[in-house]
């Protein structure tokens, strides 16, 4: 076992019938035969997290620039800001999308239903809302 490491390991009492586990400094897991299996420090997850959040903001820029696309069409053809079929049929998509990656699928749709709500007010702060 490491020494001097600020690392969490699970630690499951051999005497613990339920095989609750609990986290300790310097502890270990005991499943089985296996020994000493380390979890990683909660502030690397945290980091790890951050940078997910970093990525998602990336493509909400990117998903911002496409929606600008959408904006000029629509304005140039002269149609509504709100597609409820679009939407429709996009939350049905991700909701398929989330549990093929194993992402609980209501997750995801209230996810994409809250992005869709906040380029439709900026639709409609460009375009005028729909009548």
């Amino acid at each position: 076992m490491p020494t001097g490491s600020s690392a969490l390991y699970l630690h499951r009492h051999p005497d613990n019938p339920t095989g609750a586990v609990n986290l300790r400094p310097g502890g270990y897991f005991r499943q089985d035969s296996v020994m000493d299996e380390p979890v990683i420090d909660l502030a690397e997850i945290r980091e790890r997290i951050d940078d997910v959040d970093r990525r998602l903001i990336s493509l909400l820029a990117e998903r911002a620039a496409l929606v600008g696309e959408v904006v000029r069409y629509k304005r140039h053809h002269h149609l509504p800001v709100v597609d409820r079929a679009r939407e429709d049929a996009m939350l049905e998509r991700i909701g398929r999308t989330a549990s093929e990656a194993g992402v609980d699928a209501r997750v995801a749709r209230q996810v994409l239903r809250t992005i869709i709500d906040g380029f439709t007010l900026l639709e409609v702060e460009e375009l005028g809302p729909d009548l």
